[in-house]
């Protein structure tokens, strides 16, 4: 026998078993086909099977994701919490003495000059605004900005 016969062979086997596969109902390749042979199911309920098992998934990375986010805002309200000077474990009533607030001024120019340049035309408005409140500044530099957010006590102390 030469190669050409054992070719021939070989192509009839495949087709013998694609033809039990098709008879049996059970899937060829794939996921669905992979639980049909699994699970002695046919190809409808295994194409269900595998529905149901990418949902699952789907539904699985989404609550991991939701778990992700949730820490980060956790993350960010403590480090805003810090930055303006709060903390959970003492309500005193001291309160953090703030630079001068040309110095402030000073500090937010050169923070948004090198952050968002777009809003150095509202530092005015923002010193009107935050007048006497710069925790609440720093608070809110540090939820839009993280770790980039001026801390205008430990820049005055330099």
């Amino acid at each position: 026998m030469g190669k050409g016969s054992n070719a021939s062979k070989i192509a009839r086997a495949r087709a013998d078993a694609a033809k039990r596969k098709a008879s049996e109902g059970k899937g060829g390749g794939g996921k669905a086909g992979m639980i049909a042979r699994k699970g002695g199911m046919n190809q409808e309920e295994a194409i269900a099977a595998a529905k149901k098992e990418r949902e699952l998934k789907m539904q699985k990375r989404a609550e991991k994701e939701a778990k992700r986010q949730a820490e980060e805002a956790k993350k960010a309200k403590e480090r805003s919490k810090k930055l303006s000077g709060k903390s959970d474990s003492s309500k005193s009533s001291t309160t953090k003495e703030y630079p001068p607030d040309d110095f402030i001024r000073k500090c937010l120019t050169e923070f948004y000059t090198a952050n968002a340049p777009e809003k150095l035309t509202n530092i005015d408005a923002i010193m009107t605004k935050f007048a006497g409140k710069w925790g609440k500044l720093e608070a809110g530099l540090a939820k839009k900005f993280g770790d980039k957010a001026p801390d205008f006590c430990a820049l005055y102390q330099k």
